[in-house]
Order: C-alpha cells, then sequence, then structure tokens
C-alpha cells in the first residue's frame, strides 16, 4: 500500500518541518519493517522501478499509436517480424476458420451451408479475396497493430452482404471521454452505455493516413455496433482497445537490428585492408590510395575496397587495422529470438528457419507450447466474430428468402490442421483418438475443412463406380487389409465379376 502523509502529517510539516520530515521519516522506516511482501520494498534494489496505477484505458491512450507505428516499421524492415507475422497468420486462420450448420433437419441445415458458402466467396467490397482471405489478412494485422475492424456493408437491399476490413486508424480518437447524454459515454471512438455495451464506433470513411492522396471528408461517421467487429484480445478487464502483439518486444527487436547491423559493418571492415599509415614530415605528403575526402577537423581520410592492393611510398609505416570480434553474439541473438517468439506462439525454428538446434522432440514441444496461444486467440478473439458472422449471413437468408428458421440454425467451428513434425504419428494419433470415442469422425473431417454428408456422398459415388468397373484399390477397406492383401471373399468376388464382363463381351 502505498504511503501517504495523513492529515497530522501535514499540519506538524507546517509549523515544525524538521520535526514533521523526522516523524514522516520514522514512519516510512516502521512501513517497511512490516511489510511482508519483499516485492513491495523500496529499497535500493527496487527503489528505481517506475510503475503505473492506471486503467487499461489510460494505460493505452498515450502508447497506443506510437507502438502500433513502430510495429508497422518493424513489420516493414525486420525480417524476423515478417516472418513471425506470416506464421501468425497461417497457424491463427491458415485456409480458413470454418463454419459448419447444427440443426437437425437436413435440408435446412444444407440451404444454410450453401447459403455461407455464396457469401465467402462474395463478401469482399473489391473482389479480390473470399471471407477466409479477409480474415487472414484480419488476424495479421491484429498481430501488428494489436487490433483489426470489420465493417458490414448492404448490397442491392440485402443486409450483412459484404465486408470491409479496417485499419484501427479509422476509429477517431478525437471523440474521447465526451458525455453524450447522461448515460452514454464515448472513449477512444468507441460509444457506451452506462454499462460499457457497445454502441457505435466513430469511423473515417478514408484511412487517415491516405489524406494526402484521397480527401478525407471532415467528419467522421457513427456506425451502429451492430455493423463492426472489432477483433482484439482483451488482456485486462475494462480494456476497450487492443495493443500491438509485439509491444514487449519492440525494444529487444530494435536492439537486436542493430547489433545485426554492427556485424554486418564489422563483416565488411574484415573484408578491407584497414591500415593507419604514418607518413615522416621530410617525405611530404603521401599517395593518393583510395578515395579521399577531408573531416570536420581538416583531418585527410581514405577509404580502400576489398582486394585493393595498397603500395607505399619511401619511409611509410603501416599498420594492420583488425577488427574483433565477440564469440557469444549467435548465442545472444538466438536468446533474444526464443524470448520473442515465446510471445507470439510461432517456433524459433519457423521464424528464422534455422533447425540446426532442433530435433523432433524439441519441434515438438515448441509446436505445443505455441499452439496454446494460438488456441487462446482461434477460439477467444477470432471464433467468437466467425459465429457473429455466422448469425448475420443467417438474417440476410431470412431477408431473402423470409423463411425464419434461419434465423435458428447455429453453428460449429472447424479450425484449420495442424500439422506435425511427423505426419504419419499424426494420423495414427486421431485414428485412435476417434475408436477411443474422444472425437467423433465428422468433427475430424470438419478439421481438414470437409462436411461430413458431402464427404460420404463422394465415397459413395466412387465405390458405386469402382464396384461397376470392377476395380479394386488399396485404399478400399472393404476389399483390402490393413497390409495391403486382398481380402478372399473380395477376391473372390472381384474374380466372379471380372468372368461375367468377359463372358458378356465374349
Amino acid at each position: 500500500m502505498t504511503f501517504r502523509p495523513n492529515l497530522i502529517d501535514r499540519a506538524l510539516l507546517a509549523v515544525a518541518p524538521v520535526s514533521g520530515l523526522r516523524r514522516l521519516q520514522a514512519k516510512a522506516v516502521a512501513q517497511e519493517l512490516i511489510r511482508a511482501f519483499d516485492g513491495a520494498s523500496r529499497d535500493r534494489r527496487l527503489g528505481n522501478w517506475r510503475v503505473s496505477a492506471n486503467g487499461p484505458r489510460a494505460e493505452g491512450v498515450g502508447a497506443r499509436d506510437l507502438l502500433r507505428y513502430r510495429a508497422r516499421d518493424l513489420d516493414q524492415n525486420n525480417k524476423t517480424v515478417r516472418a513471425a507475422k506470416l506464421q501468425f497468420q497461417g497457424q491463427v486462420v491458415g485456409y480458413g476458420i470454418v463454419p459448419r450448420a447444427v440443426d437437425s433437419r437436413k435440408t435446412l441445415r444444407q440451404k444454410a451451408n450453401d447459403a455461407w458458402a455464396r457469401f465467402v466467396e462474395t463478401c469482399d467490397p473489391e473482389g479480390q479475396q473470399d471471407y477466409y482471405g479477409l480474415l487472414s489478412m484480419t488476424a495479421g494485422s491484429m498481430f501488428i497493430d494489436g487490433e483489426c475492424l470489420h465493417l458490414w456493408l448492404d448490397k442491392d437491399g440485402q443486409p450483412f452482404s459484404q465486408i470491409r476490413v479496417l485499419e484501427t486508424d479509422h476509429l477517431d480518437d478525437s471523440r474521447t471521454l465526451k458525455a453524450l447524454t447522461q448515460t452514454d459515454r464515448t472513449g477512444d471512438g468507441i460509444e457506451f452505455d452506462k454499462w460499457g455495451r457497445r454502441l457505435a464506433y466513430w469511423l473515417w470513411p478514408v484511412h487517415p493516413g491516405e489524406s494526402d492522396v484521397i480527401r478525407i471528408p471532415g467528419n467522421s461517421e457513427r456506425i451502429d455496433a451492430k455493423y463492426v467487429d472489432h477483433f482484439f484480445h482483451v488482456a485486462r478487464p475494462g480494456q476497450t482497445r487492443g495493443v500491438s502483439w509485439l509491444a514487449p518486444s519492440i525494444v529487444g527487436l530494435r536492439g537486436l537490428d542493430d547489433v545485426i547491423e554492427a556485424m554486418i559493418w564489422r563483416k565488411r571492415i574484415e573484408a578491407c585492408i584497414g591500415l593507419v599509415v604514418r607518413t615522416p614530415e621530410a617525405q611530404g605528403a603521401a599517395p593518393l590510395v583510395g578515395q579521399q575526402a577531408t573531416d570536420i577537423n581538416g583531418r585527410r581520410e581514405e577509404t580502400l575496397s576489398p582486394g585493393k592492393i595498397l603500395r607505399f611510398g619511401p619511409g611509410e609505416e603501416a599498420t594492420a587495422f583488425e577488427p574483433s570480434s565477440s564469440g557469444d553474439t549467435l548465442e545472444f541473438m538466438r536468446s533474444q529470438l526464443y524470448a520473442f517468439c515465446a510471445t507470439t506462439g510461432v517456433a524459433y525454428h519457423e521464424v528464422t528457419g534455422d533447425a540446426s538446434q532442433a530435433n523432433y522432440s524439441s519441434m515438438r514441444a515448441a509446436k505445443v507450447a505455441g499452439y496454446v496461444l494460438m488456441d487462446l486467440v482461434q477460439w477467444l478473439v477470432i471464433a467468437p466474430r466467425v459465429k457473429a458472422a455466422w448469425r448475420r449471413v443467417m438474417e440476410r437468408e431470412y431477408a431473402i428468402t423470409g423463411d425464419k428458421r434461419f434465423l435458428d440454425v447455429r453453428c460449429e467451428l472447424a479450425m484449420p490442421v495442424r500439422p506435425w513434425v511427423d505426419p504419419l504419428k499424426d494420423i495414427m494419433a486421431k485414428v485412435m483418438e476417434i475408436r477411443a470415442g474422444l472425437q467423433s469422425q465428422p468433427d475430424a473431417i470438419a478439421e481438414r475443412g470437409g462436411n461430413w454428408e458431402q464427404l460420404i456422398g463422394e465415397i459413395q459415388s466412387w465405390i458405386e463406380a469402382t464396384d461397376a468397373a470392377a476395380l479394386v484399390f488399396d485404399t478400399d477397406p472393404r476389399k483390402v487389409n490393413q497390409s495391403g492383401a486382398l481380402q478372399a471373399a473380395q477376391a473372390a468376388q472381384a474374380a466372379g465379376a471380372a468372368g461375367d464382363q468377359q463372358s458378356a463381351k465374349s
């Protein structure tokens, strides 16, 4: 608990400052003696530790924008961050987080799935991507900026037909803590009621950073909250905006860039002939051996290129310049990158491409640890918005068809398949899960982006076609056992079918 002078202390300070200071000092010492937690002490170990009592909103107001701009610069210029971002997108969204209709009526399920499929293909107003492409772009933006927005648009009189993905810059931050009524308020461009429920978003129609290219209207627009999905990870209760995932690593990554730059320059110097030439005054000026220039102090400087041969004048003395190297530089860089990868959920070898320090066990352990964070993002950040998108599409289908049953159709989500280091072991483990009843086969099929009803139809059509042609494939468990041997009964049946066909031809 923070030590604060009480009313008596203040009064004593006013009439007798020396006595008042002694009293405060004694109270401070006594408070330290009775404190139970070393982490709350103010001795020389922790005395310079600056902390903040700000709430989640106040904490982000002054830092959010600068963190975002610096993170974007790293994304543009730091290959490690770019690789981590792409891996994050690929592992969180992959080829899509696919919803599947859940309803007891098979025909209605099929119609709902068809409606979703049509929306997926036509939801991008620019016509460049489908819904899953927009979702992947959203995950990448959330990784760098900490948040991203989906603005739902109507088209041809049909509600919730398309989605415009917006960077967080579109939020009008100038609309902050302005009371609209006695109950409603606005903070960071978002309008809330007195219980914190989101009522609306104040958005710029054009990205503010495009002001020199596209003219921006004078005022932001109020958009009802039902048309906006706000993607961000809620780290603290009451948090209303997201913060860049790179926030804990920005300082370290910037310093790592400086270390890499220093190593590059050291290698450049090593490739050159570095010399310090001392010329006796009696011999006159030294001959020009490289590009010559004069510094601000009037001293002449010459540069050499790698492989250049230097010839000295008479009486000159040359001393070779050999830059020293640090033997633990690579280990230091690895330790920093390990720490960075731990905050992103992406394995070290996936970000750097360096698998020299890994084996099967370490790779699998790294993936399992990373999947904990990926699960958090997939199920707690992305999944609720995908389910909200499903509900909007069902509302649109109801508006189009007038069939109110669409409003009752819910969905379940299939996350993208996560490849392991050894795919064979992964498949065998999945088969064991299904046989033990830990997972249903429809769920396993959905993980790969398939629909079990469609899959059964395809398999039935394939079986009918192969039986009619009297063909037996090694992948047909009805006719071939696990070791690849033809089942006896099926072999006789296949032979009889082949004989009948031959007789018919004769």
